[in-house]
């Protein structure tokens, strides 16, 4: 039973993002959008808007881009891991292209007054769902990597923080409304449990 307990996991995120976006599409202002941004608000020119400024370029596509073209080399020629590093194009790159259509479907406008520049629909945000998509699968590959259980502890949390520190950041820098950065962990979660199984799975034929 817990063998198959991702499918779970997956189908719960999955109801939890297509409830988000009913919400979303109803075209009312949420008050968990309203109370979770005056949360983590900031203003300019403090310490705590230069910090978030420097978290949500870790998740800019050029970032993540660049960090997948150094993962890719490094599994082709150093590890010659050709289907792991056939996953790792196909569920990054995938991941983006999904984002970018259902944002073109929705076409939620971003909020009003951001700290910084931001382009493109607001719903479900790039940043947390490419984000933890990406950092996932590197962190992922670096635990099946190393020996030690408490570095693969210490591996796996600093991944949960970094990601949710650039979810907040999109919040704090007021270029995603909560329930965008909330849908883009729902669906990346989903995305990546289904893309690590079936990874799994393709491993175990091929060896």
């Amino acid at each position: 039973m817990i063998k198959y307990s991702w499918i779970v996991v997956v189908l719960l995120c999955l109801l939890l993002f297509f409830f988000l976006m009913h919400e979303v599409q109803s075209e009312k202002t949420l008050a968990f959008d309203t109370y979770i941004a005056e949360l983590f608000a900031v203003s300019e020119n403090t310490f705590s808007f230069t910090f978030f400024k420097f978290i949500t370029y870790l998740g800019k596509s050029k970032v993540i881009g660049f960090g997948s073209l150094l993962c890719v080399l490094y599994l082709w020629v150093i590890k010659k891991d050709y289907l792991t590093m056939a996953v790792f194009s196909i569920g990054v790159s995938g991941g983006d292209v999904l984002n970018r259509w259902i944002k073109n479907h929705i076409q939620r406008m971003r909020p009003e007054n951001h700290l910084m520049e931001a382009g493109g629909f607001s719903f479900p945000s790039g940043h947390a769902m490419v984000g933890l998509i990406f950092f996932s699968m590197v962190t992922y590959f670096i635990i099946k990597e190393v020996k030690g259980n408490s570095l693969k502890w210490v591996v796996g949390i600093g991944f949960v923080c970094l990601v949710l520190l650039i979810g907040v950041s999109r919040i704090a820098m007021n270029v995603h409304f909560p329930t965008d950065i909330l849908a883009g962990y729902a669906l990346g979660v989903a995305y990546s449990l289904t893309l690590f199984n079936l990874y799994k799975l393709l491993r175990r034929r091929i060896i």
